[in-house]
């Protein structure tokens, strides 16, 4: 028989999971308490949140929610993030935290409604930070009418150059007869 805490438990983490556009599940073994709270500061810096439930409980709140194929995944200890903002800032986290604590890693997630496994969350902790990204997309719709601008400019500072010869050659004319 469920207990009421659990059951508000079960209810907390599945508005959770509809309230962030991503999360990630994550396998955790050995870790000391220090190093649990580590792990979580460091999700907390890259702007997530990372708490421990039990596997039964999570596949309660995982069902009907657009994240629900990742009750397969729950198996062993795990550990769920909330990502609000930037998915790939908690990805980096638990990456840079993995190659100290090899106990670690993200078994699959949900980012931004597409179902990603641990290999996918890897390369998704390889790109650069959300910032770099949307500086080098506007960069990329920037260039070309950065290049049209320089053209234009171009032929027209071209044909201002040659009108002034023909003005500087007319006027030479003119003042030696």
């Amino acid at each position: 028989m469920p207990t009421p805490e659990k059951e508000a438990l079960v209810a907390q983490l599945h508005q959770d999971i509809e309230d962030h556009p991503s999360i990630y599940l994550a396998e955790f073994h050995g870790l000391s308490v220090e190093d649990m709270n580590d792990l979580r500061g460091r999700i907390l810096q890259a702007q997530g949140r990372l708490q421990v439930a039990k596997n039964r409980l999570l596949k309660l709140a995982l069902q009907d929610t657009d994240a629900q194929q990742l009750i397969e995944y729950l198996d062993g200890p795990t550990a769920i993030t909330f990502c609000k903002d930037d998915p790939v800032a908690v990805a980096k986290a638990f990456a840079t935290f993995a190659q100290e604590y090899e106990y670690v890693a993200i078994k699959a997630g949900v980012v931004e409604g597409r179902i990603v496994d641990g290999q996918q969350a890897a390369h998704i902790a390889s790109l650069p930070p959300r910032q770099q990204l949307l500086a080098q997309v506007l960069a990329g719709l920037v260039a070309p009418a950065t290049g049209l601008v320089r053209l234009l400019g171009a032929a027209s500072s071209s044909l201002v150059f040659t009108l002034q010869a023909i003005a500087d050659k007319r006027q030479s004319q003119e003042s030696s007869q």
